[in-house]
């Protein structure tokens, strides 16, 4: 997860956010927005999904079905 907060400290609001949801993933802060933006990123929020080699596969999928699928796809090597 990348957090690209605007108007807000953006450690506490991934911190809040990572509480809520029970995330137990890496949180990375975006703060100037260059990285989403050079991933094409337009809207929030934006999934993305990056492999083992730090490689990004997936930039989308909002739904629960659209990411189970992109995740099956990476683990089944069909991904990378």
């Amino acid at each position: 997860m990348i957090n690209v907060w605007e108007n807000t400290d953006p450690r506490d609001e991934a911190a809040n956010f990572v509480a809520v949801w029970d995330i137990g993933a890496t949180v990375l802060l975006d703060g100037t927005g260059e990285y989403a933006a050079l991933l094409g990123i337009r809207g929030v929020p934006t999934n993305v999904l990056v492999d083992e080699h730090g490689i990004v596969r997936v930039v989308g999928g909002t739904t629960p079905d659209e990411l189970d699928a992109a995740v099956a796809e990476l683990l089944d090597g069909d991904g990378g």
